[in-house]
């Protein structure tokens, strides 16, 4: 499912959906959400040519695109935010576009973009190339339920692509904690290395047999995820990250690390969730 509106943002990602429609061998839906629209389906006839919603001419093209798929079209009643998590629930895959740099451009991403990839039903494919360029999706991890579902999909993407995939994890030596914590701190970098070798030999545990035909290649890096995964980002043809990263105590909302790559990543960006849908 892709959601759009009459911009060039929204036409790159209505490009990067197709080709995931045919990567999947799944069908595509196309909505724009209008809070004072009608509802209209393209089963149920025309979809209207109305200015700013740019619906007919995304359901042009991505019928010309993808002529074995099945491609339909909705105009749905309400805000972006609320209808795209709801239909997320039933989707495998919710494709939107990247805002720009401008101020106001921005400040409208980071309230769909970021409310999206939080409470969406399923993973959130933030495009910004129009085409699939070269390079190996890249995944960031870190132990939590969410990087692990990210590796799984960014493992599963890769070889639907027929290119490598990247496993990284970037660690540091961690600071004590306010005064009166009581959660303990390891300062010693050896054993914190240790760890983070541990927890990435544990992610890709079994992938050799379970994806013998993928390229799988993984990398330790010590540093700053934001900085790593961000500098990552532009050799790759994909970056996937968890929706929530590992927090002590557990933090509600999208992870910072996910948050800082929505507005910067220099490739296209999916954001995993826990949870996937049955046969994702």
């Amino acid at each position: 499912m892709v959601g759009v509106d009459d911009s060039e943002a929204s036409r790159i990602a209505v490009r990067a959906a197709c080709a995931e429609a045919i990567l999947h061998h799944c069908p595509l839906h196309i909505v724009h959400a209008d809070p004072f629209g009608e509802p209209t389906h393209s089963a149920a006839g025309p979809l209207p040519d109305v200015q700013g919603y740019g619906l007919v001419d995304a359901l042009t093209r991505a019928r010309e695109a993808t002529a074995r798929i099945a491609v339909t079209g909705e105009v749905a009643r309400g805000f972006p935010e609320p209808v795209l998590i709801a239909m997320s629930r039933q989707a495998e895959l919710v494709v939107i576009g990247h805002r720009g740099l401008g101020a106001l451009a921005r400040a409208l991403f980071d309230t769909v973009g970021s409310e999206v990839t939080r409470r969406a039903g399923c993973p959130v494919l933030v495009a910004r190339a129009p085409d699939l360029p070269d390079g190996p999706v890249v995944v960031g991890v870190d132990g939590s339920p969410d990087s692990q579902a990210a590796a799984e999909f960014a493992v599963v993407e890769a070889g639907m692509r027929g290119c490598a995939v990247h496993v990284m994890h970037v660690w540091s030596r961690p600071g004590p904690h306010a005064p009166g914590s009581v959660l303990p701190v390891d300062l010693d970098a050896e054993s914190v290395q240790a760890g983070a070798e541990r927890l990435l030999s544990e992610t890709m545990a079994g992938w050799g047999d379970a994806y013998p035909d993928v390229d799988i290649q993984h990398s330790l890096v010590h540093g700053h995820p934001r900085q790593v995964l961000t500098e990552a980002a532009a050799s790759a043809s994909l970056l996937v990250v968890g929706a929530r990263g590992r927090t002590t105590p557990p933090v509600p909302g999208l992870g910072s690390v996910s948050r800082h790559l929505l507005h910067h990543a220099a490739c296209s960006l999916a954001v995993v969730p826990r949870h996937l849908p049955e046969g994702s």
